[in-house]
């Protein structure tokens, strides 16, 4: 029978791509449409805020930048000569320092200590500040300058020093007039600091000349360095110039919506930002539902299909009734004759297949049911039993037994990193080393996951039962081969004997697994003998 022809093959056909097909369709069309539409949406919302604030912030810039220029040109030249008096007329100036509460300062034209400061703070008269950005800026001729934000020397927080110059008649630099505004002062950058973007989302306030972060919404980001080139292409982008919308991924690597818009006053820009996670949730929600819906629609056509086939192989049901009389005992195990080549015909042969193999079949059952189908170690059921008839031998001859827990330390690790069939090979391995070493006469079973037990029954002492765990140890811990990979593994054994531990099979179990967890919190890899 060709399998095409086969009605179960149609049918099954037909189905499978009627579901995988519109299920396909509709999943790639929702996601397509709600991810650009969210996108969109988000996008504009985040453009639009990054916009408001930066225009906020270069207008605070531009206002600080009036005031100092007012104060350098009202500022009397004589008074240059005269600390106590410029520290009088500093005290004057209410709207500046309103502006500036970390102080004004005037700074010699060599740059050598400043003339006056107003708040005064300890120690700023005395220093040297040709070395500072913003000084060497307006020396050199420029009208205005913000400096690198950083930790203030006088004033020891962090703050932005902006200054422009103070020039004679004759329009050569006599003074540099210098403002000094904390970053947490109030009404300066709150918008920032105090920012959030939908739920989890911020602001991000960048110097691209500096190469830090000015301030964010999480503080703890203030003052910090860039990323290094590569690790953010757009934030890369942004820093040649770039402004716009994106999508990009942060320090830790999670994929974010960003929004860059410039402060021209202080040549600093923008970011506004929120995770994916939280923008695209909507459709997620949506898409799981569709997804949902999928699954309802697959289960109508699994019971269409069900439906259908019951009345197209009804003539199955006297062959079913012949295999249920011979399955009761009440009619010889025989083959069914073949009455036609199709699905039913296939059905009675294999049935004809099936009886030559069943006692074949039961063996193997009866295997199954004492083994691990993995290890073909016992399985938790089997050595149970075997425990409990070693020990009620034991206790007969007054003899000893040791039982050791073994949990592989690293397992899981392997399992996710190479995957459950990887995961499976490394079973068999650690089974068959297992099995190397102890004698024949001691039994290895399999309890399940990475968990197995050994049970040593000659007589074992404790030095003999600590010797064998330092032999399980050390063979488990060679490296595997896992086709090209070499991962390691360790093994956390509980010890425990009878009966000088426990005074029954299932006790003694118990005081084993308990020791092991013992050794797994000291570290693992290690063997601890219960107390």
């Amino acid at each position: 029978m060709k399998t095409f022809h086969s009605l179960i093959f149609k049918l099954i056909a037909i189905g499978v791509l009627l579901v995988i097909t519109g299920s396909a369709v509709r999943y790639l069309m929702m996601e397509k449409m709600l991810r650009t539409g969210i996108e969109e949406v988000v996008n504009a919302q985040q453009l639009s805020l990054a916009k408001y604030v930066a225009q906020d912030i270069d207008q605070k810039i531009q206002a600080r930048h009036e005031a100092l220029s007012q104060v350098a040109e009202n500022m009397p030249r004589p008074l240059l000569r005269n600390p106590e008096l410029l520290e009088i007329w500093l005290r004057a100036q209410n709207g500046a320092l309103n502006l500036f509460p970390a102080g004004l300062v005037v700074v010699n034209a060599n740059g050598l200590g400043a003339v006056s400061d107003y708040p005064i703070v300890a120690g700023r008269r005395q220093l040297d500040f040709n070395d500072r950005d913003w000084f060497g800026a307006v020396r050199d001729g420029a009208e205005f300058a913000i400096g690198k934000p950083g930790i203030g020397r006088a004033v020891k927080e962090a703050v932005v020093n902006m200054a422009v110059p103070v020039r004679d008649g004759q329009q050569h630099t006599v003074a540099v007039v210098m403002g000094v505004t904390p970053l947490g002062a109030p009404g300066f950058l709150d918008l920032v600091e105090k920012g959030i973007v939908g739920k989890t989302g911020g602001l991000l306030l960048i110097s691209p000349k500096d190469h830090v972060f000015v301030t964010s919404s999480d503080v703890t980001m203030r003052l910090k360095p860039l990323p290094l080139p590569g690790i953010n292409p757009l934030h890369d982008q942004a820093m040649n110039g770039w402004r716009g919308t994106g999508i990009t991924h942060n320090a830790a690597g999670q994929e974010e919506l960003a929004a860059v818009a410039s402060i021209p006053a202080a040549n600093w820009f923008l970011v506004a930002r929120t995770p994916s996670t939280e923008a695209f949730s909507v459709m997620n929600a949506l898409l799981s539902a569709a997804i949902t819906n999928s699954a309802k629609v697959s289960v109508f056509l699994v019971l269409a299909l069900v439906a259908l086939l019951i009345y197209l192989f009804r003539p199955l049901k006297q062959a079913a009734a012949h295999m249920r009389a011979m399955a009761d005992g009440h009619q010889a195990l025989a083959h069914l004759p073949v009455v036609r080549e199709d699905e039913v015909g296939a059905m009675v042969s294999s049935f004809n297949a099936l009886v030559d193999k069943l006692l074949l079949s039961e063996s193997r059952m009866r295997y199954l049911a004492h083994h691990d189908a993995l290890t073909s170690l016992p399985n938790r059921m089997a050595f149970q039993q075997s425990l409990a008839q070693s020990v009620a031998l034991v206790e007969r001859q007054q003899g000893s037994l040791a039982l050791l827990f073994i949990d592989l330390d690293g397992f899981k690790k392997v399992n996710d990193t190479y995957g459950h069939d990887a995961g499976d090979q490394l079973l068999v391995q650690v089974a068959s080393r297992l099995r190397g070493c102890v004698r024949t006469s001691d039994l290895v079973g399999r309890l399940g996951g990475d968990e197995f037990v050994l049970l040593l029954t000659d007589n074992p002492n404790a030095e003999k039962a600590a010797h064998v765990a330092d032999k399980v140890i050390a063979s488990v811990g060679e490296p595997y081969d896992l086709q090209g990979a070499h991962p390691a593994l360790g093994a956390s054994i509980g010890i425990a004997l009878y009966p000088a531990h426990a005074h029954s099979a299932d006790q003694l179990l118990i005081v084993a697994d308990t020791a092991m967890y013992v050794a797994k919190r000291a570290g693992g890899n290690r063997h601890h003998l219960s107390s």
